[in-house]
């Protein structure tokens, strides 16, 4: 037996763990009480991160299709052969025709993120495509407006704010988007221990609303009227801090021109939020001693994430809650930050603008299929399962059949990974070394200030590998240097020799080479020195006023509260889709809904959270509107979007407001034949009913609409 002390990379969270091992099988998990950021929480979710990495149908050798059935071949097979594909693929086409997606189960580790990137830049590459324009490049597309960073991004003070208006977040299921914050209930009620306040927007009553709080009901996919209702009641109302708009702050008189027009009483008739209910919200902001505005996925999926996005930074920053205690808070990364001058890249599809480096993955099938200069012919897809994840799957599948190169590195053979040419099998994270990912180390989203190492706690099975040391070899079968640079290229080839070596060959790996050099560059003394710390490390506290007129980096040094594209589209849309929600006030609009015993695609593998009538996803939808639509609890529904339909079970549930029924993501798995346990689930895969394509992504932040969509929902006859 072997204990070791850890922490999770589901989530942003990051608890600190306990693993019990035997002869590297995980016996079971724990919380660790002394972790310095989680004191003793975890969720079932990471306590059940055995169940993933023993899962029954791991992947222990890389697979080559041959005849439309999957055989195992050797390592060397492999990287050989797509190297050479690869190889013939960039002589002949470029970087261009390169792309990768990396998915949300290997997100929260650092070392094979980066890998990825360094990957595509040894092609020359820059396609690459992630879950952030299916839930939060719109933060991103803002920062970099409002902050001149894209990685410049404020969080609530919660250990100290008087007010908190969360809008289109539920952390008892996912914990809390670009915050890290284990335990968040905890932290969310003792702002009423101490005689504050919580409030809830959203369309549905929350498990978290119905924990504390008071919930307020909005029309789904109006958060921008909201927004602008509350930025127009606090300016009417006197509750700017002119000097302070005055001292960092440019662009004021034009954002209080755009909210104008949006008074509380003409919002309410599409948000469905009472204007007193909206006046009262305001007048709460107003009087505390630290108040803050939050969102999170279910405003980033509407259409108007990244308009929502700038109004609401705005209010906390003109109300001088921005850099103020109990206010919302710009943390400082763990590792020295270079902002290098970046490149203004745009697809080759309608001039869409890349966000943060990354494609919207609303257009990868569009990318792959469409004919031309800088059509994708070869993608590299890691831990990733966008044909579930991303809208428009049927037209997804079709075009990863087109591609003449598929490669997936992940550790099961998920509904993507069926349509591969290979598959490589890589780690999980209980068998790499890591560190907190990028949010933490690079951002510093996080209210305790925190560092964390771990050693990897098993070893992995089979033959898998590091995903970078899979990148690094497929470079090399190549015949290109990774991230194009000869001398990395190099001392990754030394690492590898030096691997064979007693003793070193566990010091000099190519991933703990570079973990310690970041550590080092952080000031915390390398691996050796955090390994002192199993619990975790304490940093320097957040303090407030330590970013206005300091660390701002755009090129006035001050917040821009009107950038100019965001103006342009508010003035250009805004009145037009009101017009539009006061035509379609009597549709139903469809959103999607977390579960606690779910992970967007990935956790169905895992017996334990499909058990009984969790072997399915659900239409949600109140009383009254299941009566119109002639559906009853129990029953089955037909939901149509389009020319796209799903069927689906009925839960008839009257916290969801009038107009609105939630169905959960993630599910549809009938056709996985390399997931036994969740190809025997019944769910249906809501994203078929998705807007896809050009047309249905925000513009300037990529994002897919995926929440507010207008459904028709009619019963299913037995």
């Amino acid at each position: 037996m072997k204990t070791q002390k850890t922490f999770c990379r589901i989530c942003e969270a990051q608890c600190g763990l306990i693993v019990n091992t035997d002869n590297e099988k995980i016996i079971s998990i724990e919380p660790n009480p002394d972790h310095v950021a989680s004191k003793g929480y975890a969720c079932m979710k990471g306590l059940k991160m055995g169940d993933f990495a023993h899962n029954p149908d791991r992947l222990t050798s890389p697979l080559k299709k041959i005849d439309g059935e999957f055989q195992a071949i050797s390592w060397s097979q492999a990287l050989s052969e797509i190297g050479e594909k690869l190889k013939a693929i960039h002589s002949e086409h470029g970087g261009e025709a390169i792309a990768a997606y990396m998915g949300n189960p290997i997100s929260f580790s650092f070392w094979p993120t980066t890998a990825m990137t360094l990957f595509l830049k040894a092609f020359g590459a820059n396609k690459l495509f992630t879950p952030g324009t299916q839930d939060c490049a719109n933060k991103f597309a803002g920062g970099e407006r409002l902050f001149g960073s894209a990685n410049d991004q404020v969080f609530p003070d919660i250990e100290h704010t008087q007010l908190l208006i969360a809008i289109g977040s539920n952390p008892v299921i996912s914990k809390m988007s670009f915050i890290s914050m284990p335990h968040p209930m905890e932290k969310l009620q003792a702002i009423e221990q101490r005689g504050g306040k919580v409030y809830w927007v959203n369309p549905r009553k929350t498990e978290s609303a119905k924990r504390l709080g008071e919930h307020i009901a909005i029309r789904p996919d109006t958060d921008i009227f909201f927004a602008l209702g509350f930025l127009n009641e606090l300016i009417r109302c006197g509750g700017v801090d002119q000097q302070r708009v005055a001292t960092y702050m440019n662009g004021y008189d034009t954002l209080a021109d755009v909210a104008q027009a949006w008074t509380a009483d003409r919002v309410a008739q599409v948000t469905r939020i009472p204007a007193d209910t909206l006046r009262r919200m305001v007048q709460d902001y107003m009087a505390a001693d630290g108040a803050a505005m939050y969102f999170s996925t279910g405003v980033n999926q509407g259409r108007f994430g990244l308009l929502v996005y700038w109004i609401q930074e705005a209010i906390n920053a003109i109300s001088g809650n921005l850099d103020k205690r109990g206010g919302v808070l710009a943390g400082k990364g763990v590792v020295p930050r270079i902002d290098l001058p970046t490149e203004t890249l745009t697809s080759r599809i309608n001039d869409i603008p890349y966000v943060n480096s990354t494609i919207p993955a609303g257009i990868m099938a569009e990318e792959i299929l469409t004919p031309g200069k800088g059509k994708v012919r070869a993608m590299f897809n890691m831990s990733g399962n966008p044909l579930l994840t991303c809208s428009g799957s049927d037209r997804l599948s079709q075009a990863f059949d087109d591609l003449e190169l598929f490669v997936c590195l992940d550790i099961v053979r998920n509904e993507t990974a069926a349509h591969a040419d290979y598959i490589l099998p890589g780690l999980h994270s209980l068998e790499r070394a890591d560190i907190p990912f990028y949010f933490f180390t690079m951002m510093g989203l996080m209210p305790t200030r925190s560092f964390s190492y771990t050693d990897a706690v098993i070893a992995p099975p089979g033959s898998c590998r590091d995903e970078g040391l899979i990148l690094r070899q497929i470079c090399n079968a190549a015949g290109v240097h990774l991230a194009g640079s000869r001398w990395l290229q190099w001392a990754s080839n030394a690492g590898v020799w030096l691997k064979k070596t007693p003793f070193i060959g566990q010091l000099a790996t190519m991933e703990k080479l570079f973990l310690g050099l970041l550590l080092r560059s952080a000031k915390l003394g390398g691996i050796s020195n955090m390994r002192k710390h199993p619990d975790g490390l304490l940093l320097e506290p957040n303090q407030p006023g330590d970013y206005l007129g300091q660390r701002v980096m755009t090129p006035s040094g001050k917040i821009e509260l009107a950038p100019a594209d965001l103006v342009a589209r508010a003035e250009q849309t805004l009145e037009s889709t009101f017009a539009q929600e006061l035509a379609n006030s009597d549709t139903l609009k469809l959103i999607q809904k977390r579960e606690r015993f779910s992970h967007n695609s990935w956790a169905h593998n895992v017996d334990a959270f499909v058990k009984g009538e969790r072997n399915t996803n659900y239409l949600y939808i109140n009383e009254t509107d299941a009566k119109a639509c002639g559906l009853v609890d129990g029953g089955r529904a037909l939901a149509r979007v389009g020319e796209h339909s799903i069927e689906v079970p009925v839960k008839v549930d009257d916290d969801m407001m009038p107009g609105t029924i939630a169905i959960p993501h993630g599910w549809g798995h009938q056709q996985a034949s390399g997931l036994s346990i969740a190809s025997k689930t019944h769910g249906a895969n809501i994203n078929r009913l998705m807007p896809s394509g050009p047309d249905s992504i925000e513009p300037a932040s990529g994002m897919s609409h995926m929440n507010g969509v207008i459904a028709h929902i009619s019963a299913v006859s037995n």
